[in-house]
């Protein structure tokens, strides 16, 4: 399988280099990436660069571990057919309100709801319908003699959204209350007061609906479902998709602390609160939603997790899919060679490719590039932090595949 053309390349390595803010979270809403701060995820330019160089229009792009929806998101909007998809319910949440096709009847109604928001949210009145989630503990530490205001307004507009018509416009504000009562209450020290509270709500969702009616999008479709690898492989509609020309993805790292379905309020102290905001039920610890990834220093429940997961991957691809992984490691010394064992254990096999970039990159990160090609699977990595240096494809005598080109800056591939 012949690789990318060496500037659809160059693009790639620039983009895993650019060390910009990947969002500046409330601060502003210029695209559908901003409606929610999804721990871990990697840049919306990076994401397309790699849509762009590995797929064409019209090709099914997959992303088994989806998190904030960025594959998704970037996948529609170049044209490419999508399924995406992740465990965690609040995940799969965040990627449909992002990736919605919103009509203008249901943007109209949001809006409306937003304009209720400003005499309706007052502690004055007692929320209705809601009692039940804090019966099923998703209330904990949003209670507190600090949090029960942020809580109750959020209480307030949750009945507000009970009442609208459409689903898609029910989806928007649900995401805009996730996305304000995240900037409120998780990994601060001080709660807002329920005015700024309001006036943080009602920006955000102004925004939030002006961008959905200017989103990008192609008319490619796009499927996100409720599951996690290995299962993921059985599922009808993933079935029904054949194989897809790019997975484009981004698993829990091994051995590193990331909370995807709580927030931290005040300090150290948990809350499941989002899954209350979002409609979706937890009954899950952390390991559940990262491998196992601190479950036991030697990392052995990782890898196992993290085994049986690209197993049923490996199955979904076929002989000319690429795989794209984005992972970050706390020790890179000893994780990354176990995590290529991992890849190679399963037919995902490293070969080396020369790069022109001499930039050199900061933290404990890499980027894998895997593909099937021939008659068995092969790997093609690139690794941080020194040198973006080792790439990959393979024949299938699995001969080193260098692009020499890619340094020189032409269309020459040597192999070697």
């Amino acid at each position: 399988m012949r690789p990318p053309p060496a500037d659809r390349l160059r693009n790639v390595e620039e983009a895993a280099l650019d060390s910009s803010y990947l969002s500046l979270g409330n601060r502003r809403t210029e695209s559908v990436h901003e409606f929610y701060r999804y721990p871990a995820r990697f840049s919306p330019e990076l994401a397309a660069s790699i849509i762009d160089a590995f797929s064409e229009p019209g090709d099914l792009v997959m992303d088994p571990f989806v998190g904030g929806g960025t594959t998704a998101v970037e996948a529609q909007r170049l044209g490419r057919r999508g399924v995406v998809a992740d465990l965690n319910p609040i995940a799969t949440f965040v990627t449909r309100a992002k990736t919605a096709r919103y009509r203008q009847v249901e943007l109209r109604e949001a809006a409306d709801v937003v304009e209720r928001f400003h005499e309706a949210l007052t502690l004055s009145r007692r929320p209705k319908g809601q009692e039940h989630w804090q019966d099923l503990g998703y209330w904990r530490n949003v209670s507190t003699s600090t949090t029960w205001r942020i809580r109750r307004t959020i209480e307030l507009a949750l009945d507000l959204v009970s009442t609208m018509r459409w689903r898609r416009s029910r989806l928007l504000v649900r995401c805009g209350l996730l996305r304000t009562a995240q900037w409120a209450l998780d990994m601060r020290e001080e709660v807002p007061a329920v005015g700024e509270f309001r006036r943080q709500l009602i920006g955000n969702l102004h925004s939030m609906i002006e961008v959905a009616q200017d989103a990008d999008r192609s008319s490619a479709e796009l499927r996100v479902v409720d599951r996690g690898l290995p299962e993921l492989a059985h599922y009808p509609a993933v079935k029904a998709a054949g194989p897809p020309r790019l997975v484009l993805t981004s698993p829990p790292y091994p051995g590193v602390y990331v909370n995807y379905h709580r927030w931290k309020v005040q300090g150290r102290r948990e809350t499941p609160a989002p899954f209350w905001v979002t409609g979706s039920r937890d009954g899950h610890g952390l390991s559940h939603y990262t491998l196992g990834a601190r479950a036991d220093k030697s990392l052995d429940t990782y890898f196992a997790r993290l085994t049986s997961a690209f197993e049923g991957l490996v199955s979904i691809m076929g002989d000319e899919s690429w795989l794209i992984q984005i992972v970050g490691f706390s020790d890179p010394t000893n994780q990354v060679p176990r995590y290529l064992a991992a890849m190679e254990a399963l037919g995902l096999n490293e070969v080396s490719l020369s790069s022109g970039l001499r930039r050199e990159a900061s933290g404990s990160g890499a980027i894998f590039l895997s593909a099937v090609g021939g008659c068995r699977p092969a790997l093609w990595a690139t690794s941080l932090p020194t040198q973006l240096a080792r790439s990959c494809s393979a024949t299938e005598r699995q001969r080193d595949l260098r692009l020499d080109a890619f340094v020189e800056g032409t269309d020459r591939v040597k192999c070697g």
